[in-house]
Parts: structure tokens; sequence; C-alpha cells
């Protein structure tokens, strides 16, 4: 059944890749929304060592992290970690258009020494974290820019702090992240640049920290540009059911309540919130993922849902059962400031894929089995082993709604040869938005942000927003798929947490090619960190998470 799927969607794309305008998906009730057309141009491709299909834009060798999150500037730059390197150090690939190459590699630092995925900013900086260094003073949040990337400053903050995680760095240089503080428990704090120095403030913390604070475990956050910080908590309410807020906090101290599960508000749609970090842009919106109350009388679960918090209320964007999706992955969301999210999601074929949708529509951006451009040629976004996924954690998103994501490629005709795992920007067929000159009018004079009516305000209390970074720590629990765990005995989101997905099986990389821009056709028409109250309910997530490590480690011992 699975090839003859394969034929029939190689059969409607077509041999040359070339397809015809992707297809949408209204959901119910609603009117159709702009959404972009996608071109694919291919930014580099990993592959091991002796593998004939080589590498592009790097040499082989240099293998990606089994799930990873690439983040994308407005000006199509991505990043992305080299979890395994043939100098046995973890490196940092900075490029765009279609070019690029490592950037940056760890110097020796430990036999222990974890990193997690980088974030970046328009302006060049780049930030991530290490930790489980030879050395403790070596361990921390390592900042540089893209045009020195010798200059490394490793910030170390706030005092206290003993790893940190889920690194992201907004355009106005301030980082937030997730922190192990003092051995006890876990703070969301942010650290903002301040006459040469910066200035940290903890804006979160769980119990084990301070017992004032309501907050008995906390989630990956995100950051946003005006500095604001948005993530998961439970609550120290004991109840029958999930207790959970999700909160955008403040610098200043103050936070407002996003939503709240069923267990704490009867009203609420939400049965429980997903162990992954939700995305906050800067209109003051928040997608992310949970499930939904009550229970599919068809299945019998509480259908994974992605909702869409507009300042006001609570829409979906996708559900199970809907729209073709028969099952939504625990990768974290990506929201831009057009309200466009990306996700992933197995279609009712048993196909996975990458979707963007608005609420009103969906689309998708990529795929399995797609034929796609390469190096090499046509490739097919495909595994030679049909349960093994073939995309690599999430994909992220622009302003302009561009989309970058890594998928294993193989010839168009033999999925038994791997031609490794390349990473893509879909590129977005929307012109990009012009800075708002305060009137709702596009400003094409001074690209001064608008300040006027009706636009979010900054002040506390009020929601944010910002691009919705990806996680890029390492060690603490990654609410991003498949992060490695950040420190030494820190948990990976709580207790049974799943892995936010099953690990990619990573693919590798050929002869450095900085010189050309990425291959490119138009994309195919496709047709359109756990804590719980309540230990019985963390089965199914352990069950996952065991599941998924279970596949890592058969992976590496395929590698290796």
């Amino acid at each position: 059944m699975r090839e003859d799927t394969w034929k029939k969607r190689r059969s409607r794309v077509g041999l040359h890749g070339v397809g015809v305008v992707l297809g949408s998906l209204l959901l119910a009730g609603s009117a159709q929304a702009e959404l972009p057309d996608y071109t694919l141009q291919l930014q580099a491709r990993t592959n091991m060592l002796g593998n004939r299909s080589g590498a592009y834009n790097m040499a082989p060798g240099n293998l990606l992290a089994g799930s990873l999150q690439i983040p994308i500037t407005s000006e199509r730059k991505v990043a992305f970690r080299l979890a395994i390197t043939p100098e046995e150090r973890s490196s940092v690939w900075w490029g765009g258009d279609g070019q690029g190459k490592p950037l940056y590699q760890l110097p020796d630092l430990g036999t222990d020494v974890l990193s997690g995925d980088p974030s970046i900013n328009t302006a060049g900086e780049l930030a991530f974290s290490v930790t489980g260094t030879s050395d403790a003073a070596k361990s921390g949040i390592y900042l540089l820019n893209v045009s020195a990337p010798d200059e490394v400053r490793i910030i170390r903050e706030p005092l206290g702090a003993t790893s940190w995680s889920s690194v992201t760095i907004n355009e106005a240089g301030q980082i937030g992240f997730r922190a192990m503080f003092g051995g006890l428990g876990r703070i969301h704090a942010l650290v903002s640049p301040e006459n040469g120095e910066f200035k940290a403030t903890i804006v979160a913390k769980e119990q084990a920290v301070d017992g004032k604070s309501p907050y008995k475990f906390l989630y990956s956050p995100n950051l946003n540009d005006r500095g604001q910080i948005v993530g998961v908590a439970d609550l120290t309410t004991s109840s029958s059911e999930y207790a959970q807020e999700l909160r955008i906090w403040n610098a200043d101290g103050s936070s407002q309540l996003v939503a709240a599960s069923h267990g704490l508000e009867p009203a609420s749609p939400i049965y429980q919130f997903a162990p992954v970090a939700p995305a906050l842009n800067n209109k003051g919106q928040v997608a992310f993922l949970g499930r939904a109350t009550p229970k599919d009388p068809t299945t019998g679960k509480n259908p994974v849902t992605l909702w869409l918090w507009d300042g006001t209320g609570l829409k979906v964007l996708a559900q199970e059962g809907q729209e073709r999706i028969q099952t939504m992955e625990y990768f974290p969301p990506d929201l831009n400031d057009r309200g466009l999210a990306v996700f992933r999601a197995i279609d009712s074929d048993g196909l996975r894929a990458v979707w963007v949708s608005d609420g009103a529509s969906m689309k998708r951006v990529v795929t399995e089995h797609d034929i796609v451009p390469s190096d090499l040629g046509e490739a097919r976004v495909d595994q030679e082993t049909p349960s093994n996924p073939v995309f690599a954690g999430s994909g992220q998103i622009n302003e302009r709604g561009d989309v970058s994501f890594a998928a294993g490629l193989a010839p168009p005709d033999n999925d038994q040869e791997e031609w490794g795992t390349a990473v893509y920007v879909a590129l977005s067929s929307l012109a990009p938005d012009l800075p708002d000159a305060g009137t709702g009018e596009p400003d094409a004079g001074t690209g001064e942000p608008d300040a006027g009516p009706g636009e979010p305000d900054a002040g506390p209390g009020e929601p944010d927003a910002g691009p919705g970074s990806p996680d890029a720590g390492s060690g603490e629990p990654d609410a991003g798929p498949g992060e490695p765990d950040a420190g030494p005995g820190e948990p990976d989101a709580g207790p049974g947490s799943p892995d936010a997905g099953p690990v990619e099986p990573d693919a590798g990389t050929g002869a450095p090619d900085a010189g050309s821009q990425g291959p490119q056709v138009p994309a195919p028409d496709t047709g359109c960190g756990c804590q719980s109250t309540s230990p019985v309910a963390l089965w199914p997530w352990l069950l996952l998470g065991l599941l998924v490590s279970r596949k890592n480690r058969s992976s590496a011992r395929l590698k290796g």
C-alpha cells in the first residue's frame, strides 16, 4: 500500500519535480486566505564518510543531530548544528541562498560536552548553549557574530545558573532561555545587552527554587523581539486532570495568562499542553500544541491539536482527524507575524509532511516521497526503512513565509541508496512585509515600527510577540525535538516526556561548495519537557520517549 501511494504521488508530481502551485485545504466554515507558493532551494546536504553520493556545502562525515531546529532569518539565512564531525567536536553551519559552510567548531572541552541548536538574528548574532565541559567556566551560552566567528563570548548569567537550554536570541540582541538554577530547579530568564555587559532578569522560577512560586515545573520557553518569554508551566495545584498554564512573562516581572488546561479551567478546550515550546509572534499571537477535550468518540483519544491564541481567544489551526490530518507530530510549531504557523503532521495516507496554516486554510510545504531538487539532480524525500521518519526535527518560518526544514534523500527510483540528509529553504512567493509606519499602512520611508493605535502594547502585562524562535538549548529539557540533555542529570522536559518525535536518521555531506546558488525548482504539487500532576498519565509519554531513545541508539549503531 505504501508503494502504491508513492506511485500515485510521484505520478502527480512529475519526474522533473516541477510542480504546480501547492493545493490548499480549507478548514470548515472559513474562507480561503492567502498562503505562499513555495520553491525549494537546497542549502546543504550531509552524508557519512565513504558514501559515494558525497555531500554538499560541507565535507562528508559531518552529520546532523537526530532531531533539530533550523532557524531562518527574514533575509533567508539559516544555521544548524552538526552534532557529529570528523574532529569529534560539534560545529555550527551558517549560510543562505544555497551557499554556506561550517562556521564555528567547539574547541576540545572534554568528553561529556553537549551543545544545543543555534539561534540567529539578522544582525548575524548567533547563540547556543554549551554544557558538560571539563572546565565549568567554559559552560554557558556561547554568543558570536558570523562576521567574526572566532570572537566568542561565554555568558553564564544569571549568577547561580549551572546549565542552560532553549536558547533564543531576538532582533534586539536579547537572549531568552531556561536554566537549571542552584542545582535545585529551573528558571526562565532573559539577558539583555547593556553598556557592553549583559543584565540578567529571572522571569519565572520553579517552586524548588522559590517556595512562593506557583510553578512546579517549567517547560521550554520561547522569546519574542520585545523581550517577552512564553512557556507552559505545571502548577502546584493538585487535580485529577492536568493543572497547567500557558503564560507570557515580561521583563518587569509581570505576566499574562494565555490559556489554562481543563483541570484548572472547566471551560477550557485544552486537556493537556504538549511538552514542546510554544511560538510567539510580534502581534501577540501564540501557537501551541496540546490535546483537546472532550475525547474523539471514534478514537476514544484526546486529539492532538494546534491552536492559535490571537489575544482574545483560541482557534484551531490543525487537528487530528480533520482535513486529511491523521497524526499531529510532537515538534514545536513556529509562527510569523502574518499569522502563518508551520508544523509537522502525518496525512491520511500515512505520509509525513511539513504544513503551514493560518486557521482559514492549510497547505503542505513538502511531503514524504516528493521529488525535489538536489545537487545530485532529482531526488526523492525518503528513507531506506519505511518506518524511519523522512524529516529531521521541526520546520521554522520567517516573516515572509519562507520555511526551513531537513529531510532524508534517496534517488528517485531507489530508496535503498542513501543520499544523506538535506537542509532546504522553501522560498515563499509572498513579498516581504514592510514595517508599519503607525497608521496600519506599510511604511515605505523610515521603516519605523508602528506606535499608533491598534498596535500591541509593549508595556507590562500585554502579550507581546516575536519570532517564536526555536529551542537551541542543550542539556536542559528541550521543548524542541530531540535535543540532548544539556547537563548531567537534567531531565529532558520532565519525567516521561516524549522526545518531540522520533529521531531522524541522519545522512551526511559532500565536498564543500559555497560558490553557487543552490539548486531550486518549484516545489511539487502535494495537494494541498514533560512533567505531570498525574503519574499514571505519564506512561504514554514515557513509552514514546523509550521508543525514541531506542531508535536513537539503533540509528547510531547503523551509522557507526
